[in-house]
């Protein structure tokens, strides 16, 4: 349920077909655009874009704006690591890689015959962390592989307290869009601290890359698969591994599902996929009992409150063209939905997520829940959350809730008032401590 960045550029133009003379560093040209926006020479950069460009842009000061988010939320500017340029249809089109304290961003640079820009976009974007502060004495951490041999085979990491155990464990699982074992993002890493602080706490956790992060070859590959793309394959999967993992190891007590952000939301249901009886009970952080298209227009919602007035009713007005398309989107066949969009997300698999209702299926399933939110999270606000929570539950099975009020979506404690954007994750952020103490307070106490 991440928010995307806002980015300096975000649309290719396409142009007429160019020549090109020859050159000796193809990547030069490129390269000294990206140098000039580093620099701050945010004039030159936009007087040598092409007229189009130029209206993407708006001002000078628009592209600054966006260089500062860019360096708020992923840190110190390192300096350029690779470049590379080539042509492409009539352009010279550079892929410029830079080092933040937080993330290598590659931007796309597109240069037409006289040298205007023609393109600029973010072209990807790969986090980085600060290392951890953890005494890495007081626990063990082991690699682990998730379907050892397999095409799909996925790392991961199983971290344990010291000791001979047995230790109970949680099975961690990631908020939506891919990810690697730490949910690495902006610079933050939850599930490394959540991990290594569970671990000093007494808890075991086992964490893997998310199957979208690991294996985003594989499904590019299968157009068949990426289209019938559900909740099994993103979340089910690897937390049958998981788990089947952990209860062939002696150390290994109990077991817990954790999920954060939409991991949380699909708890319930990847429980009762995975055997309830096999499990001990859940902890749901920054999640939601709300559908995910739910989710997308309340977020949507608040966007729309910060929009100028000018063009809010008509931003409304689609949003809510969309939102009446649900009636449609219920009435399609597969095979329609696998063609079709909602929300921006695959009909297929927005369908897929509405197909449980996750405070029922946990009402059914009678495990104990430990339910967190944060009161300065805006991605999933406490209203969608864990009052949500709360009513839909209404007292039908053991649930412990949490509310903290100065914590974000990211689960680190924010001073001051949230801005409601990226610009309120700064890196090297550390997952709060008195989350960390309660999670194993009411693991231990079971």
């Amino acid at each position: 349920m991440k928010r995307i960045l806002s980015v300096i550029v975000s649309l290719m133009l396409i142009l007429p077909s160019l020549a090109f003379a020859a050159q000796a560093d193809p990547a030069a040209a490129p390269r000294a655009i990206v140098e000039m926006l580093y620099a701050g020479e945010y004039r030159q950069v936009f007087d040598q874009s092409t007229p189009d460009v130029q209206a993407m842009l708006g001002s000078e000061e628009s592209l600054a704006a966006g260089l500062m988010q860019i360096t708020q939320v992923y840190g110190a500017y390192n300096g350029i690591v690779s470049a590379a340029a080539g042509e492409q249809d009539g352009y010279l089109v550079g892929q410029i890689t830079c080092s933040h304290e937080y993330a290598d961003i590659t931007y796309t640079v597109a240069l037409d015959a006289d040298g205007l820009i023609a393109g600029f976009t973010i072209a990807d974007v790969r986090q980085k962390a600060a290392a951890s502060t953890a005494d890495s004495s007081l626990f063990v951490s082991e690699p682990i592989t998730l379907r050892a041999g397999e095409a799909d085979a996925t790392q991961g990491l199983l971290t344990l307290p010291n000791g001979d155990g047995p230790f109970p464990a949680v099975i961690m699982m990631q908020g939506s869009g891919a990810s690697d074992m730490n949910e690495t993002v902006f610079g933050i890493t939850p599930f490394r601290d959540l991990a290594e602080g569970l671990a000093m706490a007494g808890v075991a956790s086992i964490r893997y890359d998310k199957y979208t992060f690991a294996h985003a070859d594989l499904l590019k590959a299968d157009p068949e698969l990426l289209a019938a793309f559900t909740a099994k394959e993103e979340y089910i999967l690897d937390a049958q591994a998981a788990l089947d993992l952990l209860r062939a190891d002696g150390r290994i007590g109990e077991i817990y599902l954790l999920g954060h952000s939409q991991g949380a939301m699909l708890l319930p249901r990847i429980m009762q996929t995975l055997g309830a009886e096999r499990l001990a009970g859940g902890v749901m952080l920054a999640g939601t009992p709300l559908p995910l298209w739910m989710i997308q227009y309340h977020q949507s919602l608040a966007v729309l409150a910060k929009t100028p007035e000018a063009e809010r009713d008509a931003k409304t007005a689609e949003l809510e063209t969309e939102k009446a398309r649900l009636d449609q989107i219920r009435a399609m066949t597969d095979e329609e939905l696998k063609q079709a969009t909602f929300f921006g997300v695959p009909a297929y698999y927005q369908m897929d997520q509405m197909s449980v209702d996750a405070a029922q299926t946990a009402i059914r399933l009678q495990k104990p829940l430990l339910i967190v939110q944060g009161g300065k999270d805006w991605q999933v606000t406490p209203a969608d959350g864990i009052e949500a929570w709360q009513a839909a539950l209404d007292g039908k099975l053991a649930v412990t809730y949490k509310l903290y009020p100065d914590m974000t979506h990211l689960l680190f404690d924010l001073a001051g008032e949230p801005a409601g954007d990226t610009t309120d994750y700064h890196a090297g952020s550390a997952v709060s401590q008195a989350l960390i103490d309660d999670i194993a307070a009411w693991i231990l106490q079971k």
